[in-house]
């Protein structure tokens, strides 16, 4: 299968896509600072891939890197909303000066580049399901900091010969991701505390983290210079999702409700119409099914570690 490099591969949809490419017979290369990232999470395949700890802002560490590889998984970013607004320095030399040194990279060295990129491109949205053709219009620095990796990097398939494929990602969730939505309602359920809801109204579109290492790994074939939405194309009230989280874990907690926090987005449900033509991929898991996946693991690794470690780690 060749050799692959994914950046931020010890974080929770990295470390995910890791193991998979090494069931494929991959040779993997995964940087990441570990600032997100957790070795834990490549405990399953770490004697097996290339680990190498350091900043996609290293030129010559990633020059090294990507001439020696034939694909880029590019996923390393500061890679949620409310991190972005209160550095949004930080978010810009990762997301911005970083992508565009893999991209620069990747046409120097003719690799094929995949970008993990975000439905906080579109912000608000006018209409609903979101295509890709929808207008770019983030309402935060990560949005924002999306939109100019993608730009940048379309303009160096144009200018360089960049062959490319960018995933627009809804809510991702699975074991291994923690400080979202839904880990942070697990853990509160299973505590037996409150789960606390931003904006009574707010509509997310939740896919489970399975489905979209499908949908990467479907983009290591012949398609070239493509944008596509990865999502459930499932809108689902935050209030729904409590109620939901409640039912799998078997807890009778609170719902407390407040105000949706700045910058973010308060609905969203993408059209998936291109990536099931295109990738012929489609998500076979639904929410609630995923939740028993992910709570089944949760409650796997709290006996494994105790609730302390596994509460710090994520799931």
């Amino acid at each position: 299968m060749g050799s692959v490099l994914v950046t931020g591969g010890a974080g929770f949809i990295g470390s995910h896509l890791v193991e998979r490419l090494v069931e494929k017979g991959c040779s993997v290369i995964v940087v990441d600072n570990l600032l997100r990232g957790e070795l834990d999470n490549l405990s399953n395949v770490l004697d097996k891939i290339k680990f190498v700890k350091g900043s996609i802002r290293n030129y010559a560490l990633m020059e090294e890197l990507v001439k020696n590889s034939d694909v880029v998984f590019h996923l390393a970013s500061l890679s949620r909303v409310l991190p972005s607004i209160e550095n949004p320095r930080l978010c810009f030399k990762i997301n911005v000066e970083g992508t565009e040194i893999i991209a620069r990279l990747c046409s120097k060295y003719r690799k094929r580049l995949i970008f993990s990129s975000s439905r906080e491109v579109y912000g608000s949205p006018k209409y609903l399901p979101v295509d890709e053709a929808h207008p770019l219009n983030p309402e935060n620095p990560y949005g924002a900091s999306k939109v100019s990796g993608e730009k940048m990097i379309e303009a160096y398939a144009k200018s360089y010969g960049l062959s490319y494929v960018t995933l627009r990602l809804t809510n991702v969730y699975g074991s291994r991701d923690f400080d979202r939505v839904i880990p942070i309602f697990i853990e509160n359920a299973l505590k037996e505390q409150n789960l606390v809801v931003y904006g009574a109204n707010k509509i997310l579109d939740f896919v489970y983290i399975e489905d979209v290492i499908n949908a990467f790994t479907a983009t290591m074939d012949s398609i070239d210079n493509q944008t596509l939405n990865i999502g459930s194309g499932v809108g689902l009230s935050i209030m729904e999702l409590a109620n939901l989280i409640k039912k799998v874990t078997g807890k009778e907690v609170g719902i407390v409700i407040k105000e949706s926090r700045k910058g973010e987005v308060d609905k969203f449900v993408a059209d998936i119409k291109r990536a099931k033509d295109i990738l012929n991929w489609e998500p076979k898991i639904n929410l609630e099914e995923g939740l028993r996946l992910v709570i089944k693991e949760y409650r796997l690794q709290r006996s494994k570690k105790g609730l302390g470690n596994v509460l710090k780690k994520g799931l």
